[in-house]
């Protein structure tokens, strides 16, 4: 049986789901506002949006 102090200590380690989907939506915003610019850099932030929106789900399970 767990206690609650085995509890926070197991949660510690782990980054929380909203910081991934926070990162998430800020690559979304960079890739939209770089693609208005022409930039090559846009593909890179497209491709890493939703990398960082999986990870959000994964940690939200």
């Amino acid at each position: 049986m767990t206690t609650q102090t085995d509890i926070a200590i197991y949660r510690k380690g782990k980054i929380l789901w909203y910081v991934y989907f926070i990162g998430a939506a800020i690559y979304t915003a960079f890739a939209g506002w770089l693609f208005a610019e022409s930039s090559p850099l846009a593909w890179i932030c497209l491709i890493s949006a939703p990398v960082g929106f999986f990870y959000a789900w994964r940690a939200w399970k």
